[in-house]
């Protein structure tokens, strides 16, 4: 059964992750997306994260964000390139580009010079910075984005200094937010039958993600880091070490309070005036954290958790990666999957954390070689062998 964006075309100009994760939704949903690449080199993403050996090289960052897509080829710094790109515009429904403001413009590819090729086109620009103010022009990465949106401002220990997320999390957010522009704005053209152009950026994102955060200090309270747990949280929300690793415990509240006491095995925390009742812990969290972090290394993280979840508490062993691809509670729900991949063979890739039962979204096994689908979708256009060949030896694709 095909995905819910079946009979969706995408004419993906983007590069690097923040689009292109964005398209990777479309296209595990059901959408055909046409990748379109310089020739030559293509996306730079194509080689970061190389492993393999001689012909067997794959790139991690290309499979990530470019499974089940089609490419071809384009050379916009020719007339002929652009042409060709400006004959796909009226068969798709989308087009989207990560450039900064002013380069698709410059192409002959802006929102004015391709909407009258197609009034239907939902128009998608993810930049960096957004498309007004004094950085509208400016370059931008996923690192940038973090610390210019104030989200490094609160990782790390309280007397450190700014720390970025462990992964490339801008990106992702800014990715998220474009599917879902791309995916709202299919939703109105059903009803208003005209398209429209999109734009989100990845530090507009970045500060979106941080909402509750940032209204909380805002609305006047003072901004610290969050350490080993959250700044603005009045609960118990932490990661302490255990014998073999780490685990974390969140939300315990009164109605876990005692269960608590019990579950460490210090019934006597219960009845301690300095932690009888939610404010008073909140009060003396301090205090109460280093007695928790000395017991809790007395057991492994198995341990722990077994002793925790009996008890209902909300908790998780903090896994690094290798225990992460071994987890069931990933496995069964295929967040993680399996596919064949055809360099490779059997391999484990990301898969999607939604599920529809109608429609349901399918994980392609690979991305595509640069150019791979160039013929195919030129042809589809009209062009003849004869044309193709000649594109090619004047530079075009």
């Amino acid at each position: 059964m095909p995905g819910p964006l079946a009979n969706v075309r995408v004419l993906d100009f983007t590069v690097f992750q923040q689009g292109p994760q964005a398209t990777l939704v479309m296209a595990d949903m059901g959408a055909d997306v046409i990748k379109v690449e310089a020739p030559m080199f293509g996306d730079l993403g194509r080689v970061l994260g190389l492993t393999g050996e001689g012909d067997k090289r794959v790139s991690a960052y290309h499979l990530a964000h470019s499974r089940g897509k089609r490419s071809i080829t384009l050379n916009l710094k020719t007339d002929e390139g652009v042409e060709i790109a400006r004959k796909l515009v009226p068969g798709v429904d989308v087009m989207t580009h990560n450039f900064r403001p002013g380069i698709m413009e410059k192409l002959g590819l802006g929102y004015d010079d391709v909407r009258p090729l197609n009034e239907r086109l939902i128009y998608a620009h993810a930049s960096g910075w957004g498309p007004k103010g004094p950085k509208a022009e400016h370059p931008a990465f996923d690192i940038a984005a973090q610390a210019r949106s104030g989200l490094m401002s609160m990782t790390g220990e309280t007397d450190g200094g700014p720390l970025p997320v462990g992964v490339a999390i801008a990106d992702y957010i800014g990715a998220m937010t474009l599917a879902i522009a791309v995916i709202s704005a299919l939703y109105a053209r059903a009803t208003t039958g005209v398209g429209q152009r999109i734009d989100t950026s990845l530090f507009g994102s970045a500060i979106a993600s941080q909402a509750w955060e940032l209204q909380t200090y805002i609305m006047g309270r003072v901004r610290r880091r969050s350490g080993r747990g959250h700044a603005y949280l009045p609960t118990i929300w932490r990661t302490f070490r255990t014998a073999d690793g780490w685990a974390v415990i969140g939300g315990v509240g009164d109605d876990r309070w005692h269960d608590l006491c019990v579950a460490v095995g210090m019934p006597e925390l219960e009845y301690d005036e300095r932690f009888a009742g939610a404010l008073l812990r909140i009060k003396n969290i301090d205090a109460l954290y280093e007695l928790l972090d000395d017991k809790f290394t007395a057991k492994t993280t198995a341990e722990w958790i077994a002793v925790l979840e009996a008890h209902d508490m909300i908790c998780a062993p903090a896994q690094d990666y290798e225990q992460l691809l071994a987890d069931p509670q990933a496995l069964e729900n295929e967040y993680l999957l399996t596919v064949d991949h055809p360099l490779r063979g059997p391999t484990q890739v990301v898969g999607f954390p939604w599920k529809f039962s109608g429609t349901p979204a399918r994980a392609a096994a690979a991305a595509p070689e640069l150019g791979q689908h160039t013929e195919e979708i030129l042809l589809d256009l009209g062009y003849t062998w004869e044309d193709i060949n000649a594109l090619r030896e004047r530079g075009a694709i």
